[in-house]
């Protein structure tokens, strides 16, 4: 049975366990092999600091060298191309292995994804991160007795309920931590800890639009986007280890290598990382609808919310888009207006109230 009683964890520490969820682990994928965490956490810098070292340490190398000798290096490279490319073939095959052996669907969008952390690593990551942020935020969280963190809690508990039918939601312990600052914003970690800053609520008109944030975060964690990102970004890192330390071999000045490589990164942070960041806050959207509309949210105020955001983001060009990890709040706001009818029919089907129309400015919809 699914309980709703919120209770404090220590009097020190002044946030709480919103409900917590036992069920047998139930998982429809097969097992796979777990990977060191550290690859995950520091497998970026330490790609850039290897092919630095690397190519630059080669190309040193290689100028010391006498004509002849480098001519020497050279036949013996002639002579045991085979043997190279298909040490590369090895490779390269390896990583298609790794990447094969790690691919999952993801049983709520049908979308394939690439996920070498395991669920338990991915909440490793975030009591990490958990415990670091109550520290920091020491002196300013709310206490439980505060109306806002109940108006909060009452939000955050109506979502967790109406989808308890999700094993991404009934096998986490979740818990709540509001914080007293002027920051509009709103995060969850994959542990399961969500964070509020009391300026989100100063900024949104009701709290059917505080909802939609918090659904919309707690999708993040539902769809497993955390372990999906550092997968991702870490099986780049590997592909490129080798492309960026030939770079360093052939440029011949330090200086020059500097800006390439940034050059480099950059491209490769528009063309690849930033489309997909926005791929997951676009899935994020679509699938926080659905959350909000079961928990008998009034989910019209979701995109009114993202159109006010975009009068108040009118410096920022929808065609610079690309050079951003979240879309223009007005594509999000077209297209959470594009999947409304549909998340209305959920909703009415989870037997909420009806909606008045138009839409209420205030007030909470939830039953």
């Amino acid at each position: 049975m699914i309980g709703g009683l919120i209770r404090s964890l220590s009097s020190s520490q002044r946030y709480q366990i919103l409900t917590i969820y036992e069920a047998n682990k139930f998982h429809t994928s097969g097992p796979r092999r777990k990977l060191p965490l550290i690859l995950f956490t520091l497998i970026k810098p330490l790609a850039k600091i290897t092919s630095y070292v690397l190519g630059r340490g080669t190309r040193k190398a290689w100028k010391k060298l006498p004509t002849t000798q480098q001519r020497t290096y050279l036949e013996m490279l002639n002579a045991n191309r085979g043997a190279f490319m298909c040490t590369g073939a090895f490779s390269l095959g390896g990583l298609y292995y790794l990447y094969e052996s790690h691919k999952q669907t993801c049983p709520i969008t049908g979308r394939q994804k690439f996920v070498a952390l395991t669920p338990d690593q991915a909440r490793r990551i975030g009591e990490a991160n958990f415990t670091e942020i109550v520290n920091d935020a020491q002196g300013i969280i709310v206490p439980e007795t505060d109306p806002v963190y109940t108006k909060i809690a009452k939000v955050a508990n109506g979502i967790l309920h109406a989808n308890s039918d999700l094993r991404q939601i009934y096998d986490k312990t979740w818990t709540l931590t509001v914080i007293d600052a002027p920051v509009m914003n709103a995060f969850v970690l994959p542990s399961g800890n969500i964070f509020v800053f009391t300026g989100l609520l100063e900024n949104c008109s009701n709290m059917d639009q505080v909802a939609a944030v918090l659904s919309h975060e707690i999708a993040h964690v539902v769809l497993g986007h955390v372990e999906e990102k550092l997968t991702r970004t870490s099986f780049l890192q590997m592909l490129l280890l080798v492309p960026m330390s030939l770079l360093w071999v052939l440029i011949p000045y330090d200086g020059i290598g500097f800006v390439t490589t940034w050059f480099f990164d950059s491209v490769a942070d528009i063309m690849l990382e930033l489309p997909f960041s926005r791929l997951m806050e676009v899935e994020a959207d679509e699938v926080g609808l659905v959350l909000a509309a079961k928990a008998c949210f009034d989910i019209r105020e979701a995109p009114k919310f993202w159109g006010r955001m975009a009068q108040e983001e009118e410096a920022f060009s929808e065609e610079l888009e690309f050079l951003s990890t979240h879309p223009a709040s007005q594509n999000r706001q077209d297209n959470l207006q594009e999947k409304m009818a549909s998340a209305l029919q959920i909703r009415q089907d989870c037997g909420c109230p009806p909606l008045d129309y138009p839409a209420p400015r205030s007030s909470n919809s939830q039953s």
